[in-house]
């Protein structure tokens, strides 16, 4: 089995948890790393032992010795580097969320369609072997037909500024978090259409630094009837939470990822390194993060469809479902009311969340 040779835009949260995954992948070789910030550029290239540096993401993809970039940046940035790859005959794993806007999207789908070449879409929660093995429980029949399922993750807020900017991040926590949930609801779902959407949303904990949404709630409502509900926050105190939920007519099924630990529980007068002051008493310590969120299935997945052409279960268009569904999810906010998919937009929205906080700028303009 030849090695795929990869190259990581980024050198955030995002960018690293990538590179760890990807050292686990067999076949997958890390030749190269783009990043304006040097330092941490040159830490992660020392520690994943990466030949090449780049500062700007213009020149890793027209480096010809990578096959597959991994696109880790703000998401304003997603559409030009995923395009650009395209062009050079880069496959791509872009991070969620695919784009800010529907055009933005279809230019990435077309591009790298007209190239050959896949686009893998990043949404890490259907990749998670709590979360897998729980829809393989729920497609067995153990529980009945299911007709309604549940995902949250909440935690007290990003660790970088460009979230709370809708010039960088396009929206708030729906932007980051909800539209993990939104794709695992559906993935859950076997992906039936989603006819409507219903959220409500609010700012209560980051008032002082952003306009931007840190809470969201959104009922979808699928072709048959069957329905899924995602709570999302950056407004929770006490630390990170995500389950997933089956209701089915014979049972239920919660698989929750983190509260209940990753089968560790440890109790300690003194603290666990290195974070001692919040470690002491009883604790539920991440045993093998990576693993345990799905990075590296997720990533196994993508180099082996770049290997073999294949379509990834997760793709662009898949990005695209779910940027039309928060789309019409801010517009539900703003108007407060059910909004029924395909949710036309007018062309010169650039921020999604310009629906939601500029109602009135809109209303003419969309019929929904």
């Amino acid at each position: 089995m030849r090695d795929v040779k990869v190259g990581v835009i980024g050198s955030g949260f995002i960018a690293g948890v990538h590179l760890e995954a990807l050292q686990s992948v067999p076949g997958a070789k890390i030749v190269a790393i783009a990043s304006l910030e040097d330092e941490r550029r040159k830490q992660l290239a020392k520690k994943y032992k990466i030949p090449k540096q780049y500062r700007q993401w213009q020149e890793i993809v027209k480096d010809k010795n990578v096959e597959v970039v991994v696109v880790g940046i703000p998401n304003y940035l997603h559409a030009s580097a995923t395009i650009e790859a395209a062009k050079n005959g880069k496959h791509v794993i872009c991070e969620k969320p695919l784009a800010l806007t529907l055009d933005d999207a279809d230019e990435m789908i077309d591009a790298c369609k007209k190239a050959g070449v896949i686009l893998g879409y990043a949404e890490e929660l259907c990749f998670v072997p709590k979360f897998v093995y729980a829809k393989e429980v729920a497609d067995s029949g153990a529980i009945g037909d299911i007709f309604f399922v549940k995902q949250c993750e909440e935690h007290g807020g990003p660790y970088s500024e460009w979230f709370f900017k809708a010039e960088t991040a396009g929206g708030g926590i729906l932007m980051d978090m909800g539209c993990h949930s939104i794709e695992y609801c559906r993935y859950a779902m076997n992906k039936k259409r989603v006819k409507s959407v219903y959220a409500e949303m609010a700012t209560y904990m980051h008032k002082k630094i952003t306009k931007l949404e840190d809470h969201v709630l959104v009922t979808l409502e699928f072709a048959d009837g069957t329905t899924a509900f995602v709570e999302s926050s950056w407004a929770r105190k006490g630390g990170m939470i995500s389950f997933a939920e089956f209701y089915g007519t014979e049972g239920v099924i919660h698989a929750n990822l983190l509260q209940e630990g990753m089968g560790l529980n440890v109790f300690s007068e003194k603290g666990i390194p290195p974070n001692v002051a919040e470690t002491k008493g009883w604790t539920h310590p991440d045993w093998q993060w990576n693993w345990q969120n799905g990075y590296p299935q997720e990533d196994a997945h993508f180099i082996e469809c770049a290997r073999t052409g294949s379509v990834p279960v997760e793709s662009g268009a898949d990005g695209r479902v779910i940027l039309e569904i928060m789309l019409a999810a801010y517009w539900s906010a703003a108007v407060g009311r059910k909004v029924k998919l395909p949710f036309v937009l007018p062309s010169d929205l650039k921020y999604p969340v310009d629906l939601w906080l500029n109602p009135g700028k809109w209303a003419k303009k969309i019929k929904a």
